[in-house]
Formats: structure tokens, sequence, C-alpha cells
């Protein structure tokens, strides 16, 4: 067996709160910090099943005994998109 250390980027699942969606992005509630800049696959959950998208953190704050993640999509399947655009456009 050879000793040496590995490095690497461990995936966890978080649980979060939308507190705002756009086709452009997300503000999420969380309970752990996440690393400006870092970029990560997201479920966004939406009517008939989650879609995931790759988004950039774009600023981390703490709020509310967690923290508030600003998130700026970077890759999404356009047919995700057009179903986050009907989602959207749907009145409320």
């Amino acid at each position: 067996m050879v000793d040496r250390k590995l490095t690497g980027t461990a995936r966890a699942q978080v649980e979060a709160r939308v507190l705002d969606l756009s086709l452009g992005g997300a503000l999420l509630h969380v309970a752990t910090a996440f690393e400006v800049g870092m970029i990560s696959d997201f479920a966004v959950p939406l009517e008939g099943g989650s879609m995931w998208v790759q988004a950039e953190v774009k600023r981390c704050t703490p709020a509310g005994g967690g923290y508030e993640i600003g998130l700026e999509f970077v890759g999404m399947h356009p047919q995700d998109q057009r179903r986050l655009r009907e989602y959207l456009d749907r009145p409320r």
C-alpha cells in the first residue's frame, strides 16, 4: 500500500430554502457557508420535478442562524431554462 495524501473536493447534499429565484440566479438560505467563487451543481425544485443547474456563488453572508448565498446560474439545459421561464411567468 502506498502512503500518499489525496486531495480533492467532497460533495455533500445541503438543504436550502429558496428566498428568491430568477432566470439568472437565486438567493438561498442554507445552514453551511459556501465559498464565494465556487461553482457547484444545484437542484432547483419546480412543479413536475427538480431541474439541475450549475451556479457560481457570488456572495455568502451570515443570516438567521445560517447563511444567505447569492447564486448566478452559469450552466443550464435549454429545456430547463424554458421550464424555469414558464414557472416564473405564471401569475402568483
